[in-house]
Parts: C-alpha cells; sequence; structure tokens
C-alpha cells in the first residue's frame, strides 16, 4: 500500500494500522490465489500518462463525414419546399447525436482512463 497512516494528520478517514494489516494480509491472499487478478487489479491504480489536451476531440475523418452529411442536408434543405423543414431537423438531429456520442467513445473506447487492454478470447 502506497498511503500511509499519520495520527493526528487530520484525515480521519485514514486507514488505522489494524486495518493496513489486515488489507495487505487480502492483498497477500489474492496475490497468491489469483495471480492474474491481482495484476489486473494493480493496473486499475496506476495513471496511465495523458497526451496533450486536443481542443477537437474527434478525428479528421468523423468531422469530415459530419461536415460532408450536414452539407448534404443543407443542399437538400434548399430544393425541398419549407414545409419539408421540419422533417431535416429531424433528420439533422438523428444525424448529429449519434455522431456526438459514437466520434466522443470511439477516441478511447468509452473509458475515460483512455483505451482498454483487449482480454484473449
Amino acid at each position: 500500500m502506497s498511503t500511509s497512516f499519520h495520527p493526528g494528520s487530520g484525515d480521519h478517514d485514514a486507514p488505522s494500522p489494524w486495518e493496513r494489516r489486515i488489507l495487505a494480509e487480502i492483498e497477500q491472499d489474492l496475490a497468491r490465489s489469483d495471480p492474474r487478478l491481482f495484476r489486473r487489479f494493480a493496473r486499475l491504480g496506476r495513471t496511465r500518462p495523458r497526451g496533450p489536451h486536443r481542443w477537437w476531440p474527434f478525428s479528421a475523418l468523423a468531422t469530415g463525414l459530419l461536415v460532408a452529411e450536414l452539407s448534404g442536408l443543407a443542399v437538400i434543405g434548399t430544393l425541398l419546399p419549407s414545409s419539408w423543414w421540419p422533417v431535416l431537423g429531424v433528420i439533422t438531429a438523428l444525424v448529429v447525436v449519434p455522431w456526438l456520442i459514437v466520434a466522443a467513445a470511439g477516441n478511447n473506447g468509452g473509458d475515460p482512463t483512455g483505451p482498454r487492454p483487449r482480454s484473449p478470447a
């Protein structure tokens, strides 16, 4: 365990020495009984290095496809009578909302900590 207990430090949620000993025993038992699961838990606690923050979170391909789709809808909208504009509004929403969800989740598999390693099938 990397945290330490300092009596009187004002951190009332810190584990006591007795609790730390029990947790260490549980950790050792898990490492002995299921090393694979132990390694997986150990990886969860690590922080992954982050690259530089991008101001636009979507790929160029996803952005290009969205612009093309919206441009096509705009051209179709100029050719159709105004009574069809509500339908185009619904179609536009059906294009934009899934694009935002898929493109945002596609950057890192939907996991805010980064891509998940693939497990053997």
